[in-house]
């Protein structure tokens, strides 16, 4: 009886403990359709050592997505190309497949991703701190510089263009910078080097170098008799300019100079009042003007009739004058001029 008790209780954990598992494969499945992301993909040329299915995808350190599949552009379109792993190198592409969280994303139809990969949206492999846990990044980058790779198939997902990652840049780089050292003929650059040693050594013991050498070795000689020469009289100079800027100094600072600044002051301040007084000064000089001219226009009205009076009174005299100039016997006694008819008598009308 207590060994089928036993057995019962066994049979029972077991069968608790394949509940568990069922339970937990429900749910993580369930999670998993649950989301329903945004599945995508896009294509390495180099190596994805440390990527796994199920590592972040993130956009400037924000998680947006996991990696869902990693495979290999020949086992995954074979058919589309139509050739081989041999000859054909982009059959050697890594292909990455990748799911985005559409709650975590700006855009989720084709022609939003469309428009952000023109403006340079493109994926690549980082890795994370000193742990060197390898996940996938997504930035804006110059599309110019990385342009979009256009496979030769038709992608099963929307694709998304990658870049290389920055440690496979420096590699590239280095590897550049290590070929073109190769070009380098460090042979004959080293007997090029020494023949350039050897005669700037010649000319620097007897040639032309010596010369030179010379000459200025007496330049120098030259300038440090001059300066010697001369030290004394910028010495005398440098005290007399310092005794010129103490006596400025106190000028400055004297009772003079402060009552010199004080007028000034004052001065300013005067001149800016009568500055300010200029306007009211115009305004009545204007107001003057303007009745001068009033009294100017009704002085010649006033006095018109009577300039013009003594205008003909002038005319008048003037001719009298003429008159007593050629005829003054006429205005002294009343006979008429010689050779004027002479008046007829009374009685000669009868």
């Amino acid at each position: 009886m207590e060994q089928k008790a036993l057995f019962f209780r066994v049979g029972v954990a077991i069968l608790g403990g394949f509940a568990g598992l069922l339970a937990l494969l429900v749910w993580i499945g369930s999670d998993t359709f649950r989301r329903g992301g945004i599945l995508m993909e896009t294509y390495f040329g180099e190596t994805v050592q440390g990527l796994e299915v199920g590592a972040q995808v993130k956009f400037r350190g924000v998680t947006v997505g996991s990696v869902r599949q990693i495979s290999v552009a020949a086992a995954e379109y074979p058919q589309s190309v139509g050739e081989t792993l041999a000859t054909d190198p982009s059959l050697r592409l890594v292909v990455v497949r990748f799911e985005l969280l559409r709650e975590r994303v700006a855009e989720t139809d084709a022609r939003g991703f469309r428009q952000m990969v023109d403006a340079g949206l493109r994926v690549r492999m980082a890795s994370q701190g000193i742990t060197g846990i390898v996940y996938l990044e997504a930035d804006f980058v110059d599309p110019a510089r990385f342009p979009v790779f256009v496979p030769p198939w038709e992608p099963r997902t929307p694709y998304l263009p990658s870049v290389p990652s920055t440690l496979t840049q420096i590699q590239t780089a280095a590897e550049r910078l290590i070929a073109r050292l190769d070009e380098v003929d460090f042979g004959g650059l080293i007997l090029r080097l020494d023949a350039l040693v050897q005669t700037l050594t010649e000319s620097v013991a007897a040639g032309e170098g010596y010369r030179l050498l010379v000459e200025a070795a007496d330049a120098v000689a030259v300038l440090r008799s001059t300066t010697e020469r001369v030290a004394p009289a910028i010495e005398t100079t440098m005290r007399e300019a310092s005794v010129a800027a103490t006596a400025l100094r106190a000028l400055m600072e004297g009772r003079e100079m402060r009552a010199i600044m004080s007028n000034t002051a004052t001065a300013t301040a005067e001149l800016r009042s009568a500055l300010a007084r200029l306007p009211a000064m115009a305004a009545s000089i204007d107001q003057a003007v303007r009745r001068i001219d009033t009294l100017i226009a009704e002085t010649d009205r006033d006095f018109g009739p009577t300039l013009r009076d003594l205008r003909v009174t002038a005319d008048n005299l003037r001719e009298i004058t003429e008159q007593m100039r050629r005829y003054p016997s006429q205005f002294l006694f009343g006979q008429p001029p010689p050779g004027a008819p002479a008046p007829a008598p009374a009685g000669a009308a009868r």
